[in-house]
C-alpha cells in the first residue's frame, strides 16, 4: 500500500525512461564536425587544381564549352536566316500599331530648360533690416573671437544693429489680408 501512495496515477507511463530521455548518439558527433571544419579551414588557402574538377561531369561547364566550340554537341549549329535586301511591301489593311516606324524628332534628346524667372526684388528697407539682424550678432561673434572681449563701440554697434533690424522686421510684418476670410482653426484642419 505504501508503494501505491508514493506514486501518482500514470507517473510511470508519462515519464520516459532514462535511456529514452537522451537521444541516441548519431554517427556525426560534435568531434567529427569539429574535425571536418578544421580540415576545411586548413585547406582554405591551398591552391586549386582547375584541371581536376571535384563535381559531377554533368555540371562541368568547361567541358560543355569545349564541345560547343568543336561543334560536337549533336544539337546542330544555329545558322542565321537569310534576309531580304528590301522588305516586302505590306498590305495597309494588315498593318498593326507596331508595323511602322515613327519619324524621328530632330530635337529629341536635347532638352533646353526654360529661363528661370527673375528673383524678386524686395524692398530696400527689408534687405537692410535682415542685414542688421544677421550682421549684428556676426560682429559681436567676430569681436569675441578676435579680441577675446566684447566691449566698446563694436559691442554697441552690434547690439544696436540687431535690435534695430529686429524691430524693423516686426513692425513691417503684414497682418492678415482683409479680403481673406477669418479661419478659427488657423489653417490647421485635419
Amino acid at each position: 500500500m505504501h508503494e501505491h501512495e508514493n506514486n501518482t496515477a500514470g507517473d510511470d507511463e508519462d515519464r520516459p525512461q532514462e535511456s529514452e530521455q537522451r537521444p541516441a548518439p548519431t554517427p556525426s558527433s560534435q568531434a567529427e564536425h569539429d574535425a571536418i571544419f578544421a580540415q576545411l579551414v586548413a585547406q582554405f588557402d591551398d591552391p586549386v587544381d582547375l584541371t581536376r574538377p571535384d563535381w559531377p561531369e554533368i555540371e562541368n561547364l568547361r567541358a560543355r564549352n569545349d564541345l560547343a566550340t568543336r561543334g560536337d554537341t549533336g544539337l546542330g549549329t544555329p545558322q542565321p536566316r537569310p534576309r531580304a535586301a528590301e522588305p516586302a511591301p505590306l498590305d495597309p489593311a494588315r498593318l498593326g500599331p507596331r508595323d511602322w516606324d515613327a519619324a524621328e524628332d530632330p530635337d529629341e534628346g536635347h532638352f533646353v530648360p526654360p529661363e528661370p524667372p527673375p528673383l524678386p526684388t524686395g524692398d530696400t528697407t527689408a534687405k537692410f533690416a535682415w542685414i542688421a539682424v544677421l550682421g549684428g550678432p556676426a560682429l559681436l561673434l567676430f569681436d569675441a573671437l578676435v579680441w577675446r572681449e566684447v566691449a566698446g563701440w563694436p559691442a554697441w554697434v552690434g547690439l544696436t544693429a540687431f535690435l534695430g533690424g529686429f524691430t524693423t522686421l516686426i513692425v513691417r510684418m503684414k497682418d492678415r489680408d482683409p479680403d481673406e476670410p477669418h479661419d478659427p482653426h488657423g489653417g490647421a484642419v485635419v
